[in-house]
């Protein structure tokens, strides 16, 4: 009678760990699944973020006709000779935009640590031809000849030389109307 009270109370315990290990497993994936989820969600908010600036970029060079002028020069892997506004020590303050266009194939954000997404890996990837597109970055520190930049396309702070970063504002681009009847 004794060994048989030992077994069912062997089997209780048993049955009882069994319930436990079920409800464990179920409540380790429900919080998996979360964890994915909450993950999926904070990398598409970070691309949506990234691409904003890369937007933003893009609209102030296709907007100015001087950063127009330097980045498709950049594009064709040629030199531009217009005297560009660029930070320098004197007029540098922590926090203020610039616009980072490269004039030679190179990774735009450092490849590693980066995000994950496919938008992350394709900024990180060193392009083939052609320069990277310009990506809106605010100043952290002067450094001599270079800036430490911060983006929200990068986990961390990254730097960048002088001359890859311009001014958002630069010479007034005006130009007088002249009619084309105007050379005769």
């Amino acid at each position: 009678m004794k060994k048989l009270e030992i077994a069912t109370g062997f089997a209780h315990y048993k049955v009882l760990l069994a319930i436990l290990g079920v409800l464990v497993s179920g409540f380790s994936f429900e919080v998996w699944k979360w964890n994915k989820e909450r993950n999926e969600k904070e990398i598409a908010e970070r691309e949506k973020q990234c691409q904003q600036r890369l937007d933003s970029a893009n609209k102030y060079v296709q907007g100015d006709r001087f950063l127009k002028a330097a980045y498709y020069a950049a594009k064709s892997l040629d030199t531009v000779d217009i005297k560009l506004n660029k930070p320098r020590e004197d007029n540098f303050k922590v926090g203020k935009e610039y616009v980072l266009i490269y004039d030679r194939p190179i990774n735009l954000i450092p490849d590693n640590p980066r995000y994950e997404g496919k938008l992350f890996e394709t900024l990180s990837r060193m392009p083939e031809k052609y320069p990277p597109q310009p990506l809106l970055v605010s100043g952290n520190k002067f450094l001599g000849d270079k800036i430490e930049v911060i983006s929200v396309c990068s986990p961390i702070p990254f730097l960048v030389p002088t001359t890859y970063l311009y001014e958002i504002n630069q010479k007034l681009d005006i130009t007088p109307y002249l009619s084309p009847f105007s050379s005769f």
